[in-house]
């Protein structure tokens, strides 16, 4: 048994030599002497954001102002470079949402407004101003919806 053993360690004893000698000679392979490769992310796209102004709408009734309604967007861009495009765009934008927001919560009056509907129109109206190939998709970070009631409006008399 110890004639085994001795046989096993002699040969991992070669091995390990021949290991060094290859090393110091230079004759390692290449593919163990390089460094190892480097992941290739070009199927992961980059993600690129915009963060909009806050959007404030004033909501009317018959004949008074009964709330405001905020909304907080972020846009997703396709590419960093169109960030220019996006800020020269920005005040065309802006006054595309509110008027799109205004749209949205005239025709749902005294009933809650689904987030999701926000975002989609709001996407939608981004696309065709500033164009499908520049926005990718719209966050919608934060929706805030103050209802000013009648004692509030007698106060300010």
């Amino acid at each position: 048994m110890t004639k085994r053993l001795c046989s096993h360690l002699l040969f991992l004893l070669r091995g390990l030599v021949l290991t060094i000698a290859f090393v110091f000679a230079g004759l390692m392979p290449a593919a163990y002497a390089a460094d190892p490769p480097k992941e290739d992310n070009s199927g992961i796209p980059d993600h690129h954001y915009v963060r909009l102004d806050t959007i404030t709408v004033t909501l009317f009734g018959e004949d008074s102002v009964i709330g405001l309604y905020t909304v907080a967007a972020t846009l997703e861009i396709a590419n960093g470079d169109q960030r220019t495009i996006v800020h020269a765009g920005r005040s065309r934008l802006r006054d595309a949402m509110i008027v799109e927001l205004h749209k949205l919560l005239a025709r749902r009056k005294g009933v809650s407004v689904p987030l999701d509907a926000v975002k989609y129109r709001l996407r939608d109206v981004a696309q065709r101003t500033l164009g499908k190939d520049i926005v990718v998709d719209l966050f919608v970070e934060n929706v805030l919806r103050k209802d000013i009631g009648e004692e509030d409006s007698d106060k300010e008399s």
